[in-house]
């Protein structure tokens, strides 16, 4: 596989260095011009075909009133060559749907915009005009935006509550409450505590006695940190190599509070979405090791749901299934069901599931 700054260029450094060496016969120069053209020919083409962007995230809702008319928010993951990096771009478009309801045409098409530092955003249920976005400003600032009318009416800075949102489609989720006064997201676990100082207290002499550790420390009660912290727990591996498990969090879109629930033992939730009660969610069941997850859709797994302070947490189905959605009417859910063990990523079957009645039924088998 080619890259521009080594493989290509090298290409290059090694035409033009058979070109000098055999500078002395009389059709050098001409092998060294196709060398050069064929090179450039390579890079164009390498870039053209591994720079094409791919759709990686969608949403779609009718424009009120118009049952014909379609807005859809997109987002693409693209290679940007000149920064030798990833690059994720946000776009929108509006859709006129057809009378035959067959084929759809293009009515308006928005300027792409860089979102490379956002991992996720959706649109409210109760007002489209407002969004939330979950940004990383850098490696160790995180933030929530409400944005409203197309202006920030509100930055939460959730920094110190967790670590880096999960934005990937394995655990990452972003969810509105049906009422449209919370969201729920995915994002590692906080780190337990770092040995910090305690309440300074005085001593018999009336003098106050510092808690923190340093080398000055004398007659002190040094902070401990929670032990806790230094046990091994392991990630999900392939793309989740060092990142803490993920944990749902719920924050309060008028308070900015964030709540980090608890999750079950031996599961990792993730892919959270919201009934009016209740928070829905895949989990992905673990012994004493894990094992690489996001190729892998035949791994044990169910779906779960609890309450928005994380109590009553209940298995509604179990198996290799995952991605959880709500029904129009929000008395069902459908999802996807891999049969367990052997090939990784085999065929799913569409299953619903019946809120009322407990009951699953296939939608769309595995043919």
């Amino acid at each position: 596989m080619f890259t521009r700054n080594s493989t290509v260029s090298g290409t290059l450094k090694a035409s033009m260095s058979s070109s000098t060496f055999a500078s002395g016969s009389s059709n050098s120069s001409g092998n060294s011009k196709a060398s050069v053209d064929f090179a450039r020919f390579a890079r164009e083409t390498f870039e053209k075909t591994y720079g094409a962007p791919t759709y990686v995230a969608a949403e779609a809702r009718r424009s009120q009133g118009q049952d014909k008319v379609i807005s859809i928010e997109y987002t693409t993951s693209q290679r940007d060559f000149a920064r030798d990096s990833k690059r994720k771009v946000a776009g929108h478009m509006v859709l006129g749907i057809d009378d035959d309801s067959t084929t759809a045409t293009v009515l308006a098409k928005g300027v792409p915009a860089d979102a490379g530092s956002v991992s996720m955003s959706l649109r409210s249920p109760v007002d489209s005009s407002v969004v939330a976005v979950l940004r990383t400003a850098s490696k160790t600032e995180r933030f929530v935006e409400i944005w409203h009318d197309g202006a920030l009416a509100k930055s939460i800075d959730v920094s110190s509550v967790h670590g880096e949102f999960y934005g990937d489609s394995t655990f990452g989720k972003l969810a509105w409450s049906v009422n449209g006064k919370s969201i729920v997201y995915a994002a590692e676990k906080p780190e337990y505590d770092k040995a910090r100082p305690e309440p300074a207290t005085p001593d018999n002499s009336g003098e106050e006695i510092a808690g923190d550790i340093t080398d000055d420390i004398i007659g002190g009660v040094a902070g401990i940190a929670d032990p806790r912290r230094y046990e091994v727990e392991s990630d999900w591996g392939e793309t989740f190599d060092g990142k803490r498990p993920p944990a749902l969090v719920v924050l309060d879109v008028s308070s900015g509070a964030a709540r980090v629930l608890a999750a079950p033992d031996g599961v990792s939730p993730g892919q959270a979405q919201c009934l009016e009660e209740c928070i829905v969610f895949t989990g992905y069941k673990y012994a004493v090791r894990k094992h690489g997850i996001v190729y892998c859709q035949n791994r044990p797994t169910g779906i779960y749901t609890c309450d928005f302070d994380g109590g009553n947490v209940k298995c509604l189905h179990s198996g290799s299934v995952r991605s959880p959605r709500v029904t129009p009417s929000g008395k069902g859910l459908v999802f996807l069901s891999t049969t367990p063990g052997g090939p990784h990523a085999s065929t799913s079957e569409l299953i619903y599931y019946d809120l009322a009645d407990e009951s699953a039924t296939i939608l769309v088998p595995i043919i």
